[in-house]
């Protein structure tokens, strides 16, 4: 693990490249992830006979995720190591639901998925995700960050909190006047980061919204100019 005296000494951070890929497939894997073992895409994956990295993967390939492309993500690294990674980005004013769906013929094409494979997994997603302007997902303000992620080793030494500072730097000079963050109900040691970095809670939406399918998730915003 690295000390927190090499942490902030050491660290670079800086927008993400294809190279980087992988590493972002991790970093949305990792922020949806309620608990250890299970990703919210897997559901989706259930019988395709797709690995839910290979999946996330081809999704980035494909520039189909609508929660941030490659190129809008923020990585954090020590020594050559990426440590932590986020994405910022303006949100669909037609859809906020995290995919493309567009490009997913190009997501297909990549896992070799056949025409029925495909609709079977864009019936799922319509199954989880009906309603294309769902209050639940929309975000906070007009610079959206997500998919916050640091790795284990890396934990507890302030790193996503500079992290996300770049990622909120970014939005200032674009000129936003807030940013929107969101987290799941639970996740505490997420709502101590954002809380202290001055993000103010916006909405709260809990299990019972969800009839008990999710365990809830907060908004954030956060003033920028």
């Amino acid at each position: 693990m690295l000390s927190m005296s090499e942490s902030a000494t050491n660290l670079v951070i800086r927008r993400a490249t294809r190279d980087d890929l992988g590493f972002v497939a991790w970093c949305n894997y990792e922020s949806s992830s309620p608990y250890p073992g299970f990703c919210y895409w897997d559901p989706l994956l259930d019988g395709l006979n797709t690995p839910t990295m290979g999946f996330i993967e081809a999704v980035f390939h494909a520039d189909a995720l609508a929660f941030g492309r490659v190129e809008d993500f923020w990585v954090v690294e020590a020594e050559g190591k990426r440590l932590g990674g986020a994405s910022g980005f303006v949100m669909d004013e037609e859809d906020y639901r995290p995919l493309r769906l567009n490009r997913m013929a190009d997501v297909a094409a990549r896992l070799g998925w056949d025409a029925a494979t495909l609709t079977v997994f864009l019936d799922r997603y319509a199954m989880v995700w009906r309603d294309p302007q769902d209050s639940t997902l929309a975000s906070a303000a007009s610079w959206t960050i997500e998919c916050v992620a640091v790795v284990p080793e890396a934990r507890g030494q302030g790193i996503a909190g500079k992290l996300l500072q770049a990622v909120l730097d970014e939005g200032r000079l674009r000129g936003f006047s807030h940013a929107a963050i969101a987290v799941t109900s639970g996740n505490e040691a997420a709502q101590r980061v954002y809380e202290r970095l001055g993000f103010q809670m916006y909405i709260t939406y809990g299990a019972d919204y969800f009839d008990g399918q999710f365990p809830g998730t907060t908004k954030y915003r956060y003033r920028l100019n």
